[in-house]
């Protein structure tokens, strides 16, 4: 019987071992070359993505790069997409060594990293800074032209002259009419030593009559000590007997400002009767901030308007700048003279004062007018071509450079440098400009800390690291930071080198918590439409309470003062419950319940915060309601309001606030990081009203 038999061939015998192997090792080459041309689109040549050639692809292949996320720079992924974390997309970054040596501070990306990341330079250039430095406060009298009228000698008042304050005088006038024994007695002995002079004349010894004539000269003088006059005193010698009352007379001319006695009163020595002001010349106290103190100078001229007189500006001096700064409200009083002959100008008056200041290279404010002119050192207003004596006060007039005044250049060699306000990175108080650096084989971007010097509106001076010319980075210098962290390099959160696991772009970038909830205001920088409710101009002044005891909440979490961040808590949870409801009506009811409750219950949560941090959690929602209610109402006032944003507050979640100030004050961190964060919007007055 015939078995089927499958028939084998056995390869090994007919083939050496070692041909074998070569044999499979080609089969599963060709397999494996098959299967990567279907892969790959059948045989097709693909372009690799963002446009890149196979050539400079392959010039690149020795390079090994990864991707990273600049919020988060501990993540490290080998090919683009999201970041795990916050969902942002990824940027490149290439580790591979290109044979060159970098300094530590130092990184070189490809001209496609520097696309991808959006990095923009701007050269360092030299001018001169100019900023306007605004300030309010209000007028008062000049206290160097006020003069207070008192009894030289005790009596009574017979009579006043003027017998109402407000009424204006000239110097003499009379005043008052005063009866007085010890005057009496004075002029009697005038009298009676003068009739021994005359008795003396016709015989007698000489020094009987220089004792007389000195008795004489004596009631002279202690009559003109009480208050009367050289012509006075020679009516009551011609007459040759005592009045019984002294008439007081006006010491300067002006304004009756106080009156201080009344008919039929006894005085004694001293006692205020009148206060008499001459308002010919007015002070005008203002408030500036510590930061715009560089700006401000004794002798410099501030141009200030009053909503008594609107369209109108007035012109003044500075004449005083206190040496001290106020701990509480962080300003300084600066005092200026304005001249008012025509008396349009009232104390008490309220304005808004702007001084027009410009730095020169050596951090002197610039003036054409003092250059080679000397000052009175307390009355300002006395200017002389050359050294002399003050005409008021006589003291010796100094050099205007001696005030800090600095003549301007006919070139800007002489100015100081400066660089857009988003190039440095500025943490605590350091810091970090990254500089871009000419290369051939791609840019390399050096990290420089820098000493920065006041802000002028976008820009910052300069004062060490940076030389006119070089590029500085204005936008992407995060992710040039977050990549130097990567490596363990040197970087403006680690300065000493190593990861920083929280980074902080100081609103370069925003985190995307923070960006859950981006305010109206913001929205308007970014292009869209703030559709905000129409209130009566009635309603929106109703706000300025609020917004006030907001801004002292801030600056109070700022300057890390618990109890009055307390105190300003207690003032805006009062305020919102005086607020009438009614002025909100139609459309903006719901939106203004909503929004007051808010604030309501935030603000006392923060008012019996027993921690300052337990305040500044309280003040971060107490901010997320005010913007609200700005972005809903806006405000009444002409003043400048500021959104700013840090996104390391709040562990890095992120924090937008309102303040009054164009320099950051931080709350969430106070005098630990007090400058952290960045200015996003300057929110205006609105004036949509309803017909």
């Amino acid at each position: 019987m015939n078995s089927k038999r499958t028939t084998r061939i056995d390869w090994r015998g007919l083939i050496p071992r070692g041909r074998l192997a070569i044999i499979a090792l080609i089969v599963v080459a060709g397999v494996a070359f098959t299967l990567g041309g279907l892969l790959l689109g059948g045989g097709k040549s693909r372009e690799p993505a963002h446009g890149i050639s196979l050539e400079q692809s392959a010039s690149e292949s020795s390079k090994h790069t990864l991707w990273t996320c600049s919020m988060h720079p501990q993540i490290q992924l080998p090919k683009p997409g999201k970041c795990p974390i916050c969902f942002m997309d990824l940027i490149p970054v290439e580790t591979g060594s290109d044979g060159d040596e970098l300094d530590p501070n130092q990184i070189r990306m490809s001209e496609t990293a520097v696309k991808l990341a959006n990095i923009q330079t701007t050269p360092v250039i030299r001018a001169y800074a100019e900023r306007s430095i605004r300030m309010v406060g209000k007028l008062d009298y000049d206290e160097t032209r006020v003069a207070y009228m008192t009894a030289w000698v005790p009596g009574r008042l017979d009579r006043l002259f003027v017998d109402y304050t407000g009424a204006r005088v000239s110097k003499g006038d009379h005043m008052v009419h005063m009866y007085s024994p010890e005057l009496i007695a004075t002029q009697e002995e005038l009298l009676q030593a003068i009739k021994a002079v005359r008795a003396l004349d016709n015989g007698g010894s000489i020094v009987l009559k220089n004792t007389a004539r000195e008795t004489v000269t004596s009631a002279r003088e202690k009559l003109r000590l009480y208050g009367l006059s050289d012509e006075q005193i020679a009516e009551i010698e011609s007459a040759g007997e005592p009045r019984s009352h002294l008439t007081i007379q006006a010491p300067i001319g002006g304004v009756v400002v106080h009156k201080d006695a009344r008919e039929g009163m006894y005085v004694q020595t001293g006692t205020r009767i009148y206060t008499i002001a001459d308002l010919s010349k007015l002070w005008v106290l203002l408030e500036a901030y510590e930061s715009d103190l560089p700006w401000l100078k004794y002798g410099q001229h501030i141009a200030f308007t009053s909503p008594s007189f609107p369209g109108e500006t007035f012109d003044a001096v500075i004449s005083f700048i206190d040496p001290v700064v106020d701990p509480k409200t962080r300003t300084v009083d600066v005092r200026a003279v304005v001249s008012n002959e025509d008396g349009r100008l009232k104390p008490q008056m309220f304005v808004s004062g702007v001084v027009f200041s410009q730095l020169g290279g050596n951090g002197n404010v610039m003036s054409l007018k003092l250059a080679g002119k000397w000052i009175c050192p307390t009355h300002p207003e006395i200017v002389k071509d050359g050294p002399g004596k003050c005409d008021v006060s006589g003291r010796d007039l100094v050099p205007a450079e001696q005030l800090g005044f600095t003549a301007g250049e006919s070139t800007s060699a002489g100015a100081p440098l400066l660089i857009p306000a988003t190039s440095p990175l500025v943490t605590g108080k350091r810091a970090v400009v990254y500089v871009q650096i000419p290369s051939e084989r791609g840019p390399i971007f050096e990290g420089r800390q820098v000493v920065l010097g006041p802000r002028a509106g976008e820009y910052y001076v300069v004062a060490e690291g940076l030389e006119e010319g070089e590029l500085v980075v204005t936008n992407g210098a995060f992710k040039i930071d977050s990549e130097l962290q990567i490596q363990a390099k040197p970087s403006m959160m680690s300065p000493e080198g190593g990861v920083a696991v929280a980074v902080h772009d100081h609103g370069q970038e925003t985190s995307p918590k923070a960006q859950e909830k981006v305010p109206v205001s913001e929205a308007e920088d970014e292009g869209e439409h703030a559709e905000r409710l129409e209130v009566s101009e009635e309603a929106r002044a109703a706000l300025t309470p609020l917004y006030d005891a907001y801004f002292k909440t801030q600056m109070a979490l700022a300057n890390d003062e618990l109890e009055t961040a307390k105190k300003g808590f207690a003032e805006l949870a009062s305020g919102v419950e005086s607020t009438d409801m009614g002025l909100f009506a139609g459309e903006a009811h719901a939106p203004w319940m909503k929004m007051s409750g808010a604030l309501t219950a935030a603000s006392k949560t923060g008012k019996s915060a027993k921690e300052i941090e337990t305040a500044r959690d309280a003040f971060f929602h107490v901010s997320l309601a005010i913007i609200d209610l700005h972005d809903a109402f806006g405000h009444a006032t002409g003043d400048t309001y500021y959104l700013v944003f840090c996104p390391m507050a709040r562990d890095n979640e992120g924090a937008h606030w309102l303040q009054k100030e164009d320099v950051v004050w931080n709350p969430f961190y106070g005098e630990s990081m007090l400058r952290c964060g960045e200015i996003k919007q300057e929110l205006h007055a609105q004036k949509l009203t309803t017909e």
